[in-house]
């Protein structure tokens, strides 16, 4: 393998550039950080953020099962919460 497929084979495989694979999977990492944190103020204070962690991992979950990456973007909350209520 070469040097430069270490960065494009598998965002290749993915259909997708190395851009927008790296955009999907940063959204993603943000996505999970803020669950992560919502899930530590829940652990301190359980009034707070009651669904929020849950939330978020289902609405990933979905959003990467229909192949709707687009949704996934650094400025959604909770991407793909209307396609996650509707399938419910």
């Amino acid at each position: 393998m070469t040097i430069k497929g270490y960065f494009t084979d598998h965002p290749e495989s993915a259909g997708e550039t190395y851009g927008e694979h790296f955009k999907v999977a940063f959204s993603v990492s943000r996505q999970l950080f803020g669950g992560a944190v919502a899930a530590m103020v829940h652990a301190v204070f359980p009034k707070f953020h009651e669904t929020t962690a849950s939330e978020r991992i289902h609405s990933l979950a979905h959003c990467l099962e229909t192949g709707n990456r687009a949704a996934i973007t650094p400025m959604r909350k909770v991407p793909c919460r209307e396609t996650l209520n509707q399938a419910s």
